[in-house]
């Protein structure tokens, strides 16, 4: 591996960044494989897996290559378990910031002193550091891509008080948030009259985007009042255990950036949106391995965009989702559609006259869908029936609705469930959960796309798509993707 590191850092080869950070120990900096800078002699060169291992080794981020801002800190190479990932993941989320330590554990089925060592083992740092790295990394990526105020930066990063803000930013950057967004290019306003709530932030991603390709994939499947797609943009409400609000989406191709524009009631929401936007719209995976592996089948290739494969649009809410899928069991996207939109209307959890047009309620949580009475709504008793299964089922905990756990868990505890078959698992672990290796085998569009003369069934269709692992989620995706097969004329 160290072979590897070293001969990407010398090439200064791009489809490493991210997967690993190299620091130079007569600078004390810390950079990305294809930084610009000249190349260090290996003797002066330390590895890291993650941006934490860096910092907690006393490096600070370089200024050229941004490893700090413009490569997603979360890569695939923490050498840890789901337990860690997960709790990682609701530190993302800012989840330490009003609970304790203790709570974060309790959350994963550990202790404090486990989880710390498992940390320390997998991150090279506790998760309280780790916490603290993160707001200040978050606080950096506000200062330079947000119109928030320092101020509002420092409480909407999870900083307690500026002069807290202030001592950690400058022990992890060496430099005050002022200078930093001193240094700043302008950052697109909001435009809105209450900067403290509202606020458009950048998040920087790489070419292509293929923001349209997403946008028409998801427009048939907005629920009505809760989404509304249109041409160049995604906007939908959210709840969060802190906050209520809305967001949309929309691209910025001279930023290479989506925009990102949130209107809430308590900005400590803003780490929690900007993380679950990001990988709603896959900013983070790294392509460099899928598009070869996939590019290679011919079958694969005709539903690629320039040789890219379509980015993964993964739910916002993966219990929302998951209703919304059970929903769509053997019927058709609209049908599912209106279904999903006559329950949000039933629950009639209303916003207020400040939320964009068309953003009228918001979609229940388990409890609430639990509470409503489903009949009249156009569902079978049969389909009613696995929608509150499956809701008591998420509610219990019995199902986990995250990717961070393996696909066979998630597969036996889902499918346990009466009424729920291997399409909806397939489909929920793809589109509501992210992962990348499934394969709904038995989807009417795969199995079109899959028909040379013969239609497969979806045994075969399986077994074809075994060559595809493990990126299966993205061969599919392919597949629904594919142009439609030109019409032979007729002999004359």
């Amino acid at each position: 591996m160290h072979q590897e590191y070293s001969k990407a850092r010398r090439s200064k080869d791009k489809t490493y960044d991210g997967r690993f950070f190299f620091g130079v120990k007569t600078t004390g900096i810390f950079c990305r494989p294809s930084c610009p800078s000249p190349v260090a002699h290996e003797k002066n060169v330390a590895y890291f897996h993650t941006i934490f291992e860096a910092l907690e080794q006393g490096f600070r981020p370089c200024y050229r290559c941004r490893p700090d801002v413009e490569v997603a800190y979360t890569n695939g190479n923490i050498r840890g378990t789901f337990l860690v990932k997960e709790a990682l993941e609701k530190i993302y989320g800012g989840y330490l910031h009003d609970h304790s330590l203790q709570e974060l554990a309790a959350t994963v089925g550990v202790s404090d002193r486990h989880l710390r060592q498992l940390f320390v083992d997998n991150l090279g740092a506790p998760p309280v550091t780790i916490a603290r790295y993160h707001k200040a990394l978050f606080a950096k990526k506000l200062l330079l891509y947000s119109d928030q105020s320092i101020t509002d930066i420092a409480y909407a990063s999870g900083f307690g008080s500026i002069r807290q803000f202030n001592e950690v930013f400058k022990k992890v950057f060496g430099n005050t948030p002022t200078r930093v967004r001193q240094e700043a290019a302008p950052a697109p306003q909001s435009g809105t009259g209450n900067p403290g709530h509202n606020t458009l932030l950048r998040l920087p991603c790489s070419s292509p985007v293929g923001f349209s390709r997403i946008l028409d994939f998801l427009r048939p499947r907005a629920v009505s009042g809760v989404e509304v797609v249109t041409k160049n943009s995604y906007s939908r409400t959210f709840r969060t255990a802190t906050a209520r609000g809305y967001f949309t989406v929309t691209h910025a191709p001279k930023a290479s950036a989506l925009e990102l524009r949130i209107g809430c009631d308590d900005i400590r929401c803003f780490m929690e949106i900007h993380n679950r936007v990001r990988t709603m719209f896959d900013l983070d995976t790294d392509f460099s391995r899928i598009n070869p592996a996939l590019r290679r089948d011919p079958e694969l290739a005709r539903g690629m965009a320039d040789g890219h494969v379509p980015r993964l649009p993964v739910a916002f809410s993966p219990f929302e989702f998951a209703v919304r899928a059970i929903l769509g069991q053997q019927v058709t996207v609209k049908a599912a559609t209106t279904l999903a939109g006559r329950i949000a209307e039933r629950a009639a959890l209303k916003t207020d006259g400040t939320f964009p047009e068309g953003l009228t309620r918001f979609f229940p949580d388990p409890d609430e869908l639990l509470a409503l009475d489903l009949d009249a709504m156009g569902l079978t008793r049969t389909r009613r029936a696995t929608v509150h299964t499956a809701a008591q089922a998420i509610r219990d905990g019995r199902v986990k609705l995250t990717v961070n756990q393996p696909f066979e868990t998630f597969h036996r505890d889902f499918s346990s469930l009466k009424g729920i078959g291997d399409w909806t698992v397939h489909y929920v672990a793809m589109r509501g959960l992210g992962m990348k290796d499934c394969f709904p085998a038995s989807d009417l569009g795969v199995i079109k796309a899959l028909t040379q003369g013969k239609k497969p069934t979806p045994k075969e269709a399986l077994a074809r798509a075994d060559a595809w692992r493990p990126y299966r989620s993205y061969a599919t995706l392919c597949l629904w993707s594919r142009p439609p097969e030109p019409k032979k004329e007729a002999t004359p």
